[in-house]
């Protein structure tokens, strides 16, 4: 919210500065982001009139002017600008000034005429963007005074960062209350405008949605010129306060918003067929918006119709069949107290933002619009010379029904700032900020919030602004102990990071991506998965899809450390996935997931190591070492195909017969797109799917002898030594403590098709010592077992 300090003091009168204000509001809690000048400096420029206007002998888009600026004689001045004629008034910058760009004026000869000076546009005054030309100042413009001193600068503008609880502060009147407050004085507010009735004609109001619509008010004024434009000092506070000037009744609503805080719209009320109905929409119903935008209306969705339809989209944008124009003459002008469920979520569904919208969503104060319709259509009688008719007003239920009293303690107080504070500063800093105090006893009272405060609902809330006003910095910090039960010895919580702390024992490092990504890398990453969402309103032309994958971010994150020689690179995400999915709540399922990436060496340089790339054992590894803290079951890898991944160096990861994710080295697909670069280890992993493990307890380990046994098994090719262990663990799951593969070979003396996978097993029981019988008839029940299941034989039969 942009604040000019000119009409900020016309709200209230105080001797501080406009620094002091500013520090004041921050530490009260509307932190002001900036200070600027309201208009770049202007001295030199004055205002001049064009008293005669030739056509340049020598060049078709010149003309030659003169130009009177209250001096002995006109100034002779070549201009190029189209709208250049005799008798307009405009500012002139004399021979020596220096423009806000920084050039200086000279006298100067162009095409063999002198030019002592230029006239000139807004634009070049760094005051408004380009209109095409110069800046055409009214009629009654004061020829030969200093610009500046015309516009009323200098001026500087304080721009006011809110929070959305805040709406009551997207006003004049607004932030004036709240520096009244600041500096314990009265508000200075002006007296409200009023304009007596002159004619008959009135609008008809309908109100059918009473739940969403409070009140409805309306007024017509007639017999305003075509085409009138607000007056410079109204224009030029809007333009201060960032609002560009349109045309005098939109100019006036813009104002009176801007003012009191009370969005505002003016219909041409020549183009209304019949009366005014704040209704439903019917779905499917259609409204071109004032920006030119065929909008298909939700059935939810509260409009402003009249006979023909709808004409606006209540508390966001009027529509462009009954838009006021430079033919507009008759206007009626509306000021409505719209709930802010009218208009939640309205702008998101239909990809708009209005200042209307943005005021309306926060609450604007269901007592204002009255004296804010009256202002509006005095000041339209005033400078458009148009006389009014009778006010028109429909109630709905009231935005803001039953009894909003909120008991207060001084006590409750103590407690949540630590530290009491006065019966009287209480009192008194609530009634400032307009509420009513009624007492309830000693120290307690019962606080009714001022009709523009929608965020005071409970004690809280009161705490917080007997905090805000009494002054953040007059509050003391003391530390204080707090008693903690003690931990029962029964129950035994597990790290809420334990994942992560695994991962970043092995080297990795935590990333934190966007949830939303590039779609061509995200289509070669999921195969072009259904289920994609888009989004309504990217941050950029690139990430407009909502991830499927962690995978996505990853890459991004990876290749932009190996472009800046990060070469060995560790890192994990843990994030949400999103997909498309009719029964999940909103119609989205997401998936919480961990995923990983591993490029480069498998350790860092050493002197006394030889270096090695990682590889897909690698990742598994760190794979295991994350499933052995999260879940009991026993986890198999298989051979499955992904879309991101090399079909030989890739598998999927289930947690006994639950798939649970994928770990592999990229696709060598991706080489186009990461020129130069070594394909990239991935995981990728179901959070939901893994259960944690039980509480740890204690087992004591065997003190009985250990017996290894090997065994060389020739298998088919498409036997894993995954499925070889699940046979043998079945077999003998009581007994044996570990199988490792420790050999894998293929070629001469073996059929095609097949290959030696060597094992050691290792057996030990608890209580007692095997001998070589026990193990041998363990043995030879695996061996057979391998052989009706996988297909094994000894190598050698």
């Amino acid at each position: 919210m942009k604040i000019s300090e000119q009409w900020l003091r016309e709200w209230i009168s105080i001797d501080a500065t406009l620094d002091q204000i500013a520090e004041r509001l921050t530490m009260a809690g509307l932190e002001v982001d900036a200070i600027d000048a309201a208009a770049p400096e202007l001295a030199g420029i004055v205002i001049g009139e064009v008293i005669a206007c030739e056509p340049h002998s020598d060049a078709d888009k010149l003309k030659v002017c003169q130009v009177d600026i209250g001096s002995d004689e006109p100034l002779g001045i070549v201009c190029g600008a189209p709208n250049v004629a005799t008798g307009v008034r405009v500012p002139v910058a004399t021979v020596g000034t220096v423009m806000p760009s920084g050039m200086k004026i000279k006298k100067a000869k162009l095409r063999g005429v002198v030019s002592t000076g230029m006239l000139c546009s807004a634009a070049e005054l760094q005051l408004l963007a380009d209109t095409g030309g110069l800046w055409l100042l009214p009629p009654a413009a004061p020829v030969g005074a200093p610009l500046a001193e015309y516009l009323g600068l200098p001026d500087r503008v304080m721009e006011v960062d809110l929070t959305p609880n805040r709406g009551d502060c997207l006003s004049l009147r607004g932030v004036a209350r709240e520096v009244a407050v600041a500096f314990e004085t009265s508000l200075d507010e002006p007296a409200a405008d009023s304009h007596a009735a002159q004619l008959d004609t009135s609008p008809a109001v309908e109100i059918q949605a009473p739940d969403l619509c409070a009140a409805y008010a309306a007024q017509y004024v007639g017999g305003m010129p075509a085409g009138a434009l607000a007056p410079v000092w109204m224009r030029e506070r809007l333009r201060r306060m960032g609002v560009r000037s349109i045309n005098l009744p939109v100019d006036i609503g813009n104002y009176v918003m801007l003012s009191l805080g009370q969005p505002m719209h003016a219909f041409d009320a020549d183009k209304l067929q019949g009366a005014i109905v704040v209704r439903r929409a019917t779905a499917g119903e259609p409204i071109v918006t004032l920006d030119g935008e065929a909008v298909i209306l939700d059935a939810s969705t509260l409009v402003i119709a009249d006979d023909d339809g709808p004409v606006a989209i209540a508390g966001m944008i009027g529509g462009q069949r009954t838009a006021v124009d430079e033919h507009t003459t008759n206007v009626v002008f509306e000021s409505a107290c719209f709930t802010p469920a009218a208009v939640a979520g309205q702008g998101r569904r239909y990809k708009i933002h209005t200042d209307s919208l943005h005021r309306f969503e926060r609450g604007v104060d269901p007592l204002v619009h009255p004296r804010a319709l009256a202002q509006a259509v005095a000041l339209l009688c005033e400078w458009g010379h148009a006389s009014c008719g009778p006010l028109v007003v429909a109630n709905g239920a009231p935005v803001l029904a039953g009894d909003r009293r909120i008991h207060l303690d001084a006590r409750r107080i103590a407690r949540l700032l630590g530290q009491p504070i006065p019966h009287t500063a209480i009192q008194s800093g609530l009634v400032a900020l307009g509420c009513a105090c009624e007492s309830a006893g000693d120290g307690e009272w019962q606080v009714s919030p001022p009709s523009w405060r929608y965020d005071l609902a409970i004690e809280a809330d009161l705490i917080e602004e007997v905090a805000r006003v009494y002054g953040y910095d007059r509050l003391q910090a003391e530390a204080s102990g707090v008693d903690l039960p003690p931990v029962s010895g029964q129950r035994v919580s597990q790290e809420p990071d334990a994942a992560g702390a695994i991962l970043r024992q092995r080297g990795y490092h935590e990333a934190i991506t966007f949830s939303f990504v590039e779609p061509g890398l995200h289509a070669a990453l999921t195969g072009n998965a259904p289920g994609t969402i888009a989004l309504d309103n990217p941050i950029s032309d690139q990430l407009v899809e909502m991830r499927q994958t962690l995978w996505a971010g990853l890459l991004t994150a990876w290749a932009y450390n190996t472009r800046r020689q990060q070469d060995r690179v560790r890192l994990y995400e843990r994030g949400l996935r999103f997909v498309r999915a009719p029964e999940a709540e909103h119609g989205i399922a997401q998936t919480p997931t961990i995923a990983g990436l591993i490029s480069g060496a498998a350790r860092p340089s050493h002197w006394d190591q030889a270096v090695r790339n990682v590889d897909f054992f690698d990742v598994r590894g760190d794979v295991e070492a994350l499933l052995a803290a999260r879940t009991d079951a026993a986890i198999r890898y298989e051979v499955a195909k992904h879309p991101a991944l090399h079909p030989g160096r890739s598998a999927q990861v289930f947690a006994g017969d639950v798939a649970i994710g994928w770990v592999g080295q990229l696709a060598p697909s991706f080489s186009r797109r990461y020129k130069g670069q070594v394909m990239p280890y991935l995981f990728e992993l179901d959070a939901e799917r893994f259960v944690t493990r039980p509480n740890v307890r204690f087992d004591s380990p065997s003190d009985q002898p250990r017996v290894r046994r090997d065994l060389a098994l020739v298998v088919p090719e498409s036997q894993s030594a995954a499925s070889l262990q699940a046979v043998i663990r079945a077999r003998a799951e009581s007994l044996v403590q570990s199988i490792d593969v420790f050999d894998v070979f293929r070629g001469e003396g073996l059929e095609e098709g097949s290959k030696s996978v060597a094992l050691s097993l290792i057996f030990q029981d608890k209580t007692s010592t095997l001998d070589d019988s026990d193990v041998d008839r363990i043995i030879t029940a695996v061996i057979e077992a391998l052989r009706s299941n996988c297909g094994a034989r000894l190598r050698g039969e």
